[in-house]
C-alpha cells in the first residue's frame, strides 16, 4: 500500500536486503506497536516498556498528522530495528506548524552495522513530509550511537543544545526504592498521589516558556497537556507560579513559569521540600542555552550540558534559529 501526494507516491511497506538478508519495512500505527515491545526491552533493558505504554505514547494527533513508527521485520517477523516520529506542535508568533520529532531508536544486537537506522530515518523523512509535517528534529546525546548517524548518514544538523541543571536532595531514597521492589511501588505511588493532590492547580495549562521569550516553541494546549499525561506528568502550583513536572529517577521539571529570578528562588525551595517528603534524591531541570530559564536556573542548580538538537528542514517557515525546547519536549518526560 502507499500514500500519495501530487505525483509523490510513498510505500508504508517496502523490503530490502542487506548482506543478504531480506528485511520488511513497514510503518506501525496503534496496536500495531505491539510487535516492537520485544525489540525496545532488549535494547533498553527495561520491563516497564509495555504495549499499552506505547499505544498512549504514540496516540498523540496534531492538525491530522498522528504518530508512527518505522520498523524492520526479518524474514521470519521479529522486529529487527526501529524509529518512531511523533508529530510536535510548534508555534512560533501567530504561525503554528507540525513537526516529526524522531523517537525510540533502536536496533538488535545482530541488525547493526547494516544500514537500518539510515533507511528507516529515510522512510520516516518521506513519511513525515506526505504526512504534512514541515521539520524533524531529535535529541541526541553526541558522544552516543545516533547522533553520527543523524547528522552524516541524514543530513540533520546540530542547532541547539539542552543544558541540564540539578540540585541534589538529602533525602530517604524512597523513590529508588519504590522502583525496584514491586511489593512496595502501589503504597508509594498512593503516597504520591495524595502529596501532589495537594497541589493541583485549578488550571493545569501555562504557556510554553520559551514562547513567552518570543521564540519558537511547543503549542502547549490542553490537549497537548492531556496527550502528555501518559507518562505521568502533571501541573502543580508552587510559590513562584505553575511547574509541569514528573516523577522520574528524581522530581523533572518539564517546565515552569518562574517570571523572575526572586519566584524561581521561591520555586525551587518549593520543591527541594517537596523532593524530601517524596523521597527523591534530585530536582533536574532541561532548557536551551540562552533563555531566561536557562539564566535563572544556573543561579540555583548545577549546570551541565547533556543533548543536542538536531534538526532537518522540510517546508518549514519557521526559522530553526528561533527554536528552543525544555525538558517537556523530550518524549519520555
Amino acid at each position: 500500500m502507499a500514500l500519495t501526494t501530487g505525483s509523490e507516491s510513498i510505500a508504508r511497506e517496502r523490503t530490502v536486503e542487506v548482506r543478504g538478508t531480506t528485511y520488511r519495512l513497514a510503518r506501525l500505527r496503534g496496536s500495531e506497536l505491539d510487535a516492537v515491545v520485544p525489540l525496545f526491552r532488549q535494547v533498553y533493558k527495561r520491563s516497564d516498556f509495555t504495549a499499552d505504554w506505547l499505544e498512549k505514547k504514540y496516540a498523540g494527533e496534531f492538525q491530522g498528522a498522528g504518530a508512527f513508527s518505522c520498523v524492520a521485520f526479518t524474514e521470519t517477523g521479529e522486529p529487527a530495528a526501529s524509529l518512531g516520529v511523533l508529530p510536535w506542535p510548534i508555534r512560533c508568533g501567530g504561525r503554528t506548524e507540525v513537526a516529526a520529532q524522531i523517537v525510540d531508536a533502536a536496533t538488535g544486537l545482530s541488525h547493526r552495522r547494516r544500514g537500518l537506522f539510515t533507511r528507516l530515518g529515510e522512510m520516516a523523512r518521506q513519511l513525515s513530509q506526505v504526512a504534512g509535517m514541515s521539520f524533524m528534529f531529535g535529541f541526541a546525546r553526541p558522544q552516543g550511537e545516533s547522533y553520527p548517524r543523524l547528522v552524516r548518514n541524514l543530513g540533520y544538523a546540530h542547532i541547539d543544545d539542552l543544558v541540564e541543571y540539578r540540585r541534589p536532595i538529602r533525602t530517604l531514597w524512597g523513590e529508588r526504592i519504590m522502583r525496584r521492589s514491586g511489593a512496595v511501588r502501589p503504597l508509594y505511588e498512593r503516597y504520591l498521589r495524595r502529596t501532589l493532590g495537594a497541589y493541583r492547580a485549578p488550571d493545569p495549562v501555562f504557556q510554553n516558556s520559551v514562547i513567552s521569550e518570543g521564540f519558537a516553541g511547543t503549542d502547549r494546549s490542553p490537549a497537548f497537556y492531556e496527550y502528555k499525561r501518559f507518562g505521568g506528568s502533571r501541573v502543580i502550583t508552587a510559590d513562584g507560579g505553575r511547574v509541569w513536572l514528573n516523577i522520574k529517577r528524581g522530581l523533572i521539571i518539564g517546565d515552569l513559569e518562574a517570571e523572575s529570578a526572586a519566584d524561581m528562588g521561591r520555586t525551587t525551595h518549593m520543591l527541594a521540600r517537596l523532593g524530601v517528603r517524596l523521597g527523591v534524591h534530585q530536582v533536574l531541570f532541561q532548557a536551551s542555552r540562552h533563555t531566561r530559564f536557562s539564566q535563572l536556573a544556573a543561579q540555583h542548580f548545577r549546570a551541565s550540558p547533556i543533548l543536542a538538537v538536531v534538526y532537518r528542514n522540510l517546508n518549514s517557515e519557521i526559522a530553526a534559529d528561533r527554536l528552543r525546547f525544555t525538558f517537556g519536549d523530550l518524549d519520555n518526560f
